[in-house]
């Protein structure tokens, strides 16, 4: 089972907010990966939403829709 991350969220709320629809749609977000990378200039810091390959483009279709396009993973365009 190959999995990708689509989507980064700053913030926990946002990310609940994502899974959530996601869920709630039928996809699956195999967990909550948090970019914990040393940062002293605030880089890569957040949650990632990790989906099954899949789903990925169902999943980003989804996220578009509902307004969270700006939190899209740009190596996933």
């Amino acid at each position: 089972m190959s999995t990708c991350r689509i989507a980064h969220a700053f913030d926990f709320g946002t990310y609940a907010v994502m899974k959530s629809l996601l869920e709630s749609e039928g996809v699956a977000v195999i967990h909550a990966v948090f970019g914990g990378h040393l940062s002293i200039a605030g880089v890569d810091q957040g949650y990632y939403l990790e989906v099954v390959e899949t789903d990925r483009g169902r999943a980003r279709t989804l996220l578009w829709e509902n307004s969270f396009g700006e939190y899209l993973v740009e190596a996933d365009v």
